[in-house]
């Protein structure tokens, strides 16, 4: 058999047909003759060549089908294992928290705290912002999305299913989400549900099976806290926003433009000014988020 670990280092997308192969042997062992192509979600031809290394075997060959069974399935275990763990150290001494990480939003210092020792705890801590709009949540979240490996997704666009597939694809650190009262269907919830409580994440389907294990840390938020169910809420932190006061409102406007954008802060100003009237329309609850 070909050196597992050296293999999966070379080939990035194996590590994942690899797991999806452990799960269904693990499933279904003693139960059946072998597994077909369609019932891993791997390409035959990737298969073969996992014959050919000697990671798998084939068991029976028709005119129709072609059936396999992984060779030493403790030695595959300990190959993903081990290429896991060196990821995780090569990840963990890059992962750096920028320094200017919220320097933009004003006031919320409290919050502020809250994230940051949620940040650096060894253990995820969700966190749930919710209050009335012109509030900074969306900006927090913003400035969350600038972490390294962070996903940021908007509950209202995302599709059924859609935050598994992110969640298998980009395997986050820091998945970010707003608009969270807006994400409603059962298997959106749900996988968030097991990755929340457990850092566990499974798709079962016909012809489609998968799992992961993820240490992810959750930021989201919501301007109707009613709408996303109870058993979700207690799985975060919860932090209420205040509105902010229209100078508040001004200052991050020109902070945003002056430490995000580059522009000088006499221009900002000139730009900012107009904002006291998107500033009214989002006092008058148009619907918008900030």
């Amino acid at each position: 058999m070909k050196d597992l670990y050296e293999m999966l280092k070379s080939k990035p997308g194996l590590a994942d047909s690899l797991r999806r192969i452990i799960e269904w042997e693990k499933s279904n062992h003693g139960d059946r003759l072998g597994f077909e192509w369609w019932e891993v979600s791997a390409d035959p031809r990737l298969l073969n060549s996992l014959v050919i290394n000697g990671v798998l075997k084939v068991v029976l060959k028709t005119n129709k089908s072609t059936y396999y069974r992984v060779v030493d399935l403790n030695a595959l275990e300990s190959a993903l294992s081990r290429l896991s763990e060196e990821r995780l150290e090569v990840f963990e001494e890059a992962l750096e928290i920028p320094r200017d990480l919220f320097d933009v939003i004003v006031g919320y210092e409290d919050v502020k705290d809250i994230v940051f020792r949620s940040l650096t705890s060894n253990s995820p801590t969700h966190i749930l912002f919710f209050g009335e709009v012109s509030s900074a949540k969306s900006l927090f979240l913003e400035e969350l999305a600038r972490l390294p490996n962070s996903k940021f997704l908007l509950g209202s666009s995302l599709s059924k299913a859609g935050i598994l597939d992110i969640l298998f694809t980009y395997r986050p650190t820091y998945l970010i989400i707003d608009e969270l009262d807006k994400v409603d269907d059962q298997d959106n919830t749900g996988c968030l549900l097991s990755l929340m409580e457990r850092g566990y994440v499974v798709e079962s389907k016909w012809g489609k099976q998968r799992s992961a294990r993820l240490k992810t840390w959750v930021f989201a938020a919501c301007n109707n806290l009613n709408r996303v169910s109870k058993e979700l809420r207690s799985r975060f932190l919860v932090l209420k926003f205040r509105e902010y006061t229209y100078d508040e409102f001004m200052d991050v406007s020109t902070n945003v433009l002056t430490k995000r954008e580059g522009v000088s802060p006499a221009v900002a100003e000139v730009i900012a000014e107009p904002f006291n009237s998107l500033y009214e329309i989002l006092k008058s609850g148009w619907g918008c988020k900030c």
